[in-house]
């Protein structure tokens, strides 16, 4: 190598050492990789608050509020804020505060239910000789329908003293229809006679049933077997302990004003319910005022049957032209004979007026009959009711209807001669049933004395002064 060679390298390697170094390629790759990557998630941070903060504009822009609470912006909310410091977006899915009513306990007590009734209480021997199987059908009729189209469900039944009659607390309906009642059933004048009748919901708790009574109407409450007690107020506020009859099943007697009077239920777990008494339908007070002056005290004969008794009253009110309401009655027997024929014979009156005896007769095929006497004489000894076109006989029945505790009937078919003794019909006290000619006119009737005093008849004249028509005898 020359001395020329020699001096140009050695300027060079003076020049390079002044010189900064180059780069290293790969390190700049990786600089500018990790300057990409912090550019990225920055806009990505800034993507995303600027989405939250578009949320939070736009529910509560969306979301129905009479005042909605402004929502700042996203970043105005301090990171550690606990939720409940966030306004909710849904207002109306916020729980209250609980208030005094919130916190106070909703009474428990078991609501009446048909399919799983609470079961009968009291006496046992109510239930038979047929009174409930009567009740039903009674309950029926008034609501138009079959007895197997109801279901009466016996609560609670005692017979009571010193009347000696029954009481049966009940609930009833008609099957496959909402119609439902309770009430109580006892024993009137006119056999079966319901009481009370309140509309049966599906909240009832407890059931009030006020009921006449001999000398002061009382209020029966029937509720569940488990109930712990039960209490009557007269003015609403003062409580006291109703007489305990049986296990949920409460008496009291109603006397001076009740028109603000509570009962108050306490539930097995200690809850209470109070809920208004009802007031007994009508007058508990034995009707004496008012009354008309020839009204025959005789009592009930025969066998019951409201409803044939209630579609004569209607023949009657519709006969006289006035309204059902304006009506008053007393039925003195109840009949049947074996072709069918039903009859009730009463004392029915416009209120206000005198009484006049009053008969219906229902006979197969035909429409019914209302038979109309005059005004009734005061003290008549004896009214009598004539069946005529009876089914598969050849002559009327007579029904002859004396005043109780009368003796000896005898009945004379042509008028001449003495009349014979007819024999008492078993289990009617005293009701007696004469075939009689069709067209007889001249018939006899005699009816003696408690005595048999022949001398001293209660009654000895023609049967047809008996049957003569609203107008008298023609």
């Amino acid at each position: 190598m020359s001395p020329l060679d020699d001096e140009l390298r050695t300027a060079l390697q003076h020049r390079a050492a002044v010189l900064p170094p180059s780069p290293d390629p790969l390190a700049g790759i990786e600089q500018r990789a990790r300057r990409m990557h912090r550019n990225r998630a920055a806009s990505a941070v800034a993507a995303s608050a600027l989405a939250v903060a578009a949320i939070a504009l736009a529910v509560p822009a969306l979301t129905p509020s009479s005042s909605p609470s402004p929502v700042g912006p996203a970043t105005s909310a301090p990171p550690s804020a606990p939720p409940s410091a966030v306004p909710s977006a849904v207002p109306s899915q916020v729980p209250p505060t609980p208030g005094p009513e919130t916190l106070a306990p909703a009474p428990t007590a078991p609501v009446f239910r048909f399919e799983a009734p609470w079961a009968y209480r009291g006496d046992r021997g109510v239930l038979g000789d047929g009174f409930q199987a009567t009740a039903t059908r009674e309950w029926a009729a008034t609501k138009g329908v079959a007895e197997d189209r109801v279901e009466l469900v016996p609560l609670y039944g005692e017979v009571f003293e010193p009347s000696g009659q029954p009481r049966l607390v009940y609930a009833a309906r008609v099957l496959g229809s909402v119609d439902a009642e309770y009430g109580a059933v006892t024993t009137g004048e006119a056999g079966p006679e319901l009481v009370s009748r309140t509309p049966l919901d599906r909240s009832v708790t407890v059931l009030l049933v006020p009921v006449p009574g001999d000398e002061i109407p009382g209020l029966y409450a029937v509720a569940a077997p488990d109930t712990a007690r039960l209490e009557y107020a007269a003015d609403g506020t003062s409580y006291r302990d109703m007489a305990d009859k049986a296990p949920g099943v409460g008496l009291v007697g109603l006397e001076g004003d009740t028109s603000a009077d509570q009962v108050r239920l306490t539930d097995a777990d200690g809850s209470t319910a109070s809920v208004p008494a009802p007031e007994l339908e009508g007058s508990s007070e034995p009707a004496s005022d008012g009354l008309p002056e020839n009204l025959l005290e005789w009592g009930f004969r025969g066998v019951p049957e409201a409803s044939l008794v209630e579609r004569a009253v209607r023949g009657y009110a519709a006969a006289q032209g006035v309204a059902r309401d304006d009506v008053e009655y007393q039925v003195l027997f109840n009949g049947s004979n074996d072709p069918g024929q039903r009859y009730t014979v009463l004392q029915a009156w416009v209120s206000g007026e005198l009484a006049q005896v009053v008969a219906w007769v229902e006979t197969p095929g035909r429409d019914p009959e209302l038979q109309l006497r005059p005004l009734t004489d005061p003290g008549a000894p004896v009214v009598a009711v004539l069946l005529t076109g009876t089914p598969g006989r050849t002559t009327d029945e007579l029904v002859v209807i004396p005043q109780p505790r009368t003796g000896q009937v005898l009945y004379g078919p042509t008028g001449t001669g003495e009349p014979r003794p007819v024999e008492p019909t078993p289990g009617l006290d005293g009701v007696v049933l004469i075939d009689r000619a069709l067209g007889a006119d001249a018939d006899r009737l005699v009816i003696l004395d408690g005595d048999g005093d022949l001398d001293a008849p209660t009654f000895d004249g023609r049967v047809v002064d008996l049957l003569c028509g609203e107008r008298g005898c023609g």
